[in-house]
């Protein structure tokens, strides 16, 4: 064997090297072509327009409802839900989208960031979750006001893993029962569904950890449940967010936003484009990672 070939040998196996080693720090991003963030029309989360009035109306203080919740989770299975962005690397989900989670990861910007860290709520189906991502989404302002009869409700998520927006109506308190012996009855909001974008049938399983929001774009709760069967969407009660966010997370009276039943849909595409509201999968193993 010559000099020429033995060099070439040697140039071709350090190319195999390098080609390999780039490969191995790229895997962690899990990333496709990366997208640009699509350009901030002013309203953060929300799309560009005079802010709307909250809501005004009666707030029911007994519940009216009852609901059972069975233990469906399937142990030992991935599993996807939605989370949304309150601080920086700060995000809420429910708690039961990691009910079976050895590691977790949230899509950021076209990225899937890992999850360093998590707090469940002690009762309530409320977690905050922790990402150390160099992106910077706008931010969801969490309310204090409580719904009213009859208000609008916008659910942002990923129902069966697909980007969806639901609009609801609110219809009540409710009683939710576990099904576990021993465990505190909790209570939670719920809503009729109206109008689903892209229009779907179905369950909303993926939808869990999403925002609830209302009309103004502020955060009134985290959608928990939803009961196919008569079109039900039950969401957290405001108060149980406050009991796991820290202090420093604000209290808006608005979102700053101004959502309608005719443009609900954009509103919910503009808060996943910025990932204000994104896609989180649940590993069961800590060994498989997300696909897309």
């Amino acid at each position: 064997m010559n000099d020429t070939i033995k060099r070439l040998l040697l140039w071709a196996g350090v190319v195999a090297v390098l080609y390999a080693a780039s490969l191995f720090f790229e895997s962690e991003d899990f990333s496709g072509p990366r997208r640009p963030m699509p350009p901030d029309e002013g309203g953060g989360a929300w799309l560009s327009k005079p802010p709307a009035a909250p809501p005004v109306g009666r707030t029911p203080s007994v519940p009216t409802l009852d609901l059972t919740v069975e233990d469906s989770s399937l142990y030992g299975e991935d599993a996807i839900g939605t989370a949304f962005l309150v601080a920086p690397n700060l995000w809420v989900t429910a708690a039961h989208v990691l009910e079976a989670c050895a590691a977790g990861y949230v899509r950021i910007q076209g990225r899937w960031r890992k999850v360093t860290a998590s707090k469940k709520h002690p009762v309530a189906d409320v977690a905050l979750l922790v990402t150390e991502a160099p992106e910077k989404p706008p931010i969801l302002g969490v309310t204090d006001r409580l719904p009213v009869m009859d208000q609008d409700g916008f659910h942002f998520g990923f129902p069966q893993g697909v980007p969806s927006t639901v609009y609801t109506r609110f219809v009540g308190l409710t009683r939710i029962r576990t099904g576990k012996p021993g465990t505190p009855i909790e209570q939670g909001w719920t809503w009729a569904e109206q109008e689903r974008r892209p229009v779907t049938t179905g369950t909303l399983g993926g939808l869990s950890g999403g925002p609830q929001v209302d009309r103004t774009g502020a955060v009134q709760g985290v959608t928990i449940l939803h009961s196919e069967r008569i079109g039900r969407v039950t969401t957290t009660t405001v108060r149980r967010i406050r009991e796991i966010v820290p202090e420093a997370v604000p209290h808006v009276e608005t979102g700053g936003g101004n959502i309608a039943r005719n443009d609900f849909a954009k509103h919910g595409e503009h808060a996943r484009e910025t990932s204000a509201v994104a896609l989180v999968f649940c590993s069961a193993s800590g060994r498989t990672r997300p696909k897309r």
